[in-house]
C-alpha cells in the first residue's frame, strides 16, 4: 500500500461504511477531532484512493439473481467490458470470475450458454451484507453489438428476456 491509515482513519471509514450520509460534524464527536480536522483525512484518503464511493443498486431490493462463472483466462470475451448483465469480472491467474446479473433464471442460463458455451453456473442465493453493486445502464435501442436478439434462439423460445440496449428487451429494469 503507498499510502498508510492510522487508527483514526479506520474509526472513519467504519463510520462512513456504516452511514454513507453521515456528517462530518458527527465523525469528528465519534473520533474527538474537530471538523476541519476529519475534512483534511478525508480528502487525504480520497486523493490516496484509500478511500471511495459509488453508487449502485441493491440487487436483491430490485429482484434481481446473480449467477458466478469461471472462464479460461485465454478466452477473449470483448462484449464483456460493454454488456449490461456483467456485474463484476474478478482476474485471478488462472481464470476469470464472473459475475452476471438478470431479472430471471432463465435468461442467466442464456447468457451463460449463449455466450460463454457454458451449461454450469453458480447462483448467488443471498448475501452478507446486501449486494450493492453498480450496473451498467445501456441507452436504450443502440445494441450492444454483441447480441441480436431478433436471431437469438433462447429470445425467440421465450428463455431470456432480451439485451437491456436492445429495442428487443422485454425487462422491467433497464
Amino acid at each position: 500500500m503507498n499510502a498508510t491509515i492510522d487508527n483514526i482513519d479506520r474509526k472513519i471509514i467504519s463510520l462512513l461504511q456504516k452511514n454513507p450520509n453521515i456528517s462530518q460534524n458527527e465523525i469528528a464527536k465519534e473520533v474527538e477531532l474537530s471538523q476541519p480536522s476529519v475534512s483534511a483525512r478525508i480528502k487525504r484518503m480520497r486523493e490516496n484512493g484509500i478511500l471511495a464511493s459509488m453508487f449502485g443498486i441493491d440487487i436483491k431490493k430490485v429482484g434481481l439473481h446473480v449467477a458466478k462463472i469461471e472462464i479460461n483466462k485465454n478466452e477473449k470475451n470483448e462484449f464483456i467490458k460493454d454488456c449490461p448483465y456483467i456485474l463484476s469480472v474478478i482476474e485471478t491467474v488462472e481464470k476469470n470470475i464472473l459475475y452476471i446479473v438478470s431479472e430471471d433464471f432463465s435468461s442467466l442460463e442464456a447468457i451463460t450458454k449463449k455466450h460463454f458455451d457454458m451449461d454450469d453456473f453458480e447462483v448467488v442465493l443471498s448475501s452478507y451484507p446486501n449486494l450493492v453493486f453498480p450496473i451498467k445502464i445501456p441507452e436504450k435501442n443502440n445494441g450492444c453489438g454483441n447480441c441480436d436478439c431478433s436471431n437469438c434462439y433462447f429470445y425467440i423460445k421465450g428463455k431470456c428476456i432480451g439485451c437491456p440496449s436492445s429495442p428487443y428487451y422485454k425487462g422491467k429494469l433497464w
